[in-house]
């Protein structure tokens, strides 16, 4: 169903009509969700790549954020 129905005749059919919105929200809701992950995965991706910059500049400078008193 995500191709628009059209008819052969003059004028517009409800039912056609209603399913023609339908389908255009289906077709946006695809479309975002499709965006989202992109979007997430990305962030995720550059997320866990920060992080593993900084793990790996505590490990060269020897970065200890231990108690030093305790």
């Amino acid at each position: 169903m995500g191709k628009t129905i059209k008819i052969g005749g003059v004028g517009k059919s409800p039912a056609i009509e209603k399913v023609n919105r339908l389908n255009a929200i289906s077709s946006s809701l695809e479309a975002a969700a499709v965006l989202e992950k992109k979007v997430f995965q990305s962030e995720q991706a550059k997320a866990q790549e920060r992080l593993n910059k900084r793990k790996q500049i505590i490990e060269d400078f020897a970065i200890s954020f231990q108690d030093k008193n305790g």
